[in-house]
């Protein structure tokens, strides 16, 4: 308080002289005509400007409450695609009861944290057990597959990457009923190798690399990316082919952790006691 009163004090005819300044702006424009339409021009001029600077910093604020949106809108679409969804006939005579029952649903979710460039790339994302996140369970994003969760806290995961040493998928090409084995073998993390192609396989350079959902981590069909080279390996006739990823690892943000709804049941097919 006594600072403020030191303020006054010392800066007092600073500020008697605005008060006077303000009084006989207000006394002018109140009592002329001409003055009044100045002001009033003058004001509706910058009070749009001012409005329009506000609603586009509001905006800008909203922002990341509209990206958590956008997210959870597009788990719900891809908890609706087809092969989210798992096909139950029963024939019985002539009766056919065909069904769809969901196989995979989605959690929303954003990367906040990334390993340093080296030669395993992890991510942690802003969802864990209380959002329903356990481990060895997919993660997708707009592109294709981003990695497997690995560690689970309470509100946190980390994700290996497809860029990992360790990470092993069960990958195809689309349209054809071939499949192997995806790892990468570091260097570029542009680029893995799929194993095991037959070499008989009918494979052009351009095909796209998918997941085959043989290991209950991601559904059929999420795309990886497309075969740049292929080389045979010699001694076993397979063909190994370089991939170039869709996903560039060090860009992906958004993350969508794929849950199989199924999990229980094919786990009771690896322990059947």
């Amino acid at each position: 308080m006594s600072s403020l009163l030191q303020l006054f004090t010392r800066q007092g005819a600073f500020f008697l002289f605005a008060t006077l300044e303000v009084v006989c702006l207000y006394l002018i424009i109140t009592y002329n005509t001409p003055q009044q339409e100045v002001a009033s021009s003058t004001w509706n001029m910058y009070s749009g400007v001012v409005m329009e600077r506000a609603s586009k910093a509001q905006n800008y604020l909203k922002l990341e409450q509209l990206n958590d949106q956008l997210r959870e809108e597009n788990a719900a679409l891809l908890s609706r695609m087809p092969n989210a969804f798992y096909t139950e006939a029963l024939n019985n005579d002539t009766i056919q009861n065909d069904s769809l029952r969901q196989r995979y649903n989605y959690i929303a979710g954003e990367i906040i944290n990334k390993s340093p460039l080296s030669a395993n790339i992890t991510y942690v994302v802003n969802r864990g057990h209380i959002h329903g996140v356990e481990p060895h369970l997919g993660v997708i994003n707009g592109k294709g597959v981003v990695g497997i969760v690995v560690q689970v806290a309470q509100r946190h995961c980390r994700v290996m990457s497809i860029t990992h040493r360790s990470m092993r998928i069960s990958a195809g090409l689309r349209n054809k009923n071939f499949f192997g084995s995806l790892r990468w073998n570091g260097g570029d993390t542009r680029i893995a190798t799929l194993y095991a192609i037959p070499e008989y396989a009918d494979v052009a350079i351009g095909d796209t690399v998918e997941t085959t959902g043989y290991s209950n981590i991601f559904p059929t069909g999420v795309p990886i990316g497309s075969v740049s080279r292929k080389n045979v390996k010699e001694g076993d006739n397979t063909l190994e082919l370089e991939v170039k990823l869709f996903n560039n690892l060090y860009e992906v943000k958004d993350a969508y952790i794929v849950r199989d709804l199924m999990k229980g049941d094919l786990d009771q097919l690896d322990n059947p006691e």
